[in-house]
């Protein structure tokens, strides 16, 4: 992994969490209006997973764990 790299966070969907679980932990770590996580969690129910930027969060690393630690699987891809 190098250290300049910039990556990009993928939520993916699953049978377990829903749509209000997803957004529930989106606004909790995020810090974004309620639209905006809704609308994030259907983009991951809808086309299976979604990527997110993980800057305001720290380190990518980091926001990965916090989502796994919260039930949702994540994972960690290098940005386009």
């Amino acid at each position: 992994m190098q250290l300049d790299e910039k990556w990009v966070v993928r939520i993916h969907d699953d049978n377990v969490n829903s749509h209000a679980g997803v957004a529930l932990v989106l606004a909790e770590l995020l810090d974004l209006p309620a639209e905006d996580c809704w609308a994030a969690a259907e983009r991951i129910d809808t086309t299976g997973s979604a990527g997110l930027d993980p800057l305001r969060t720290g380190p990518a690393e980091d926001f990965v764990a916090a989502l796994q630690v919260r039930g949702l699987r994540a994972t960690l891809e290098p940005a386009p």
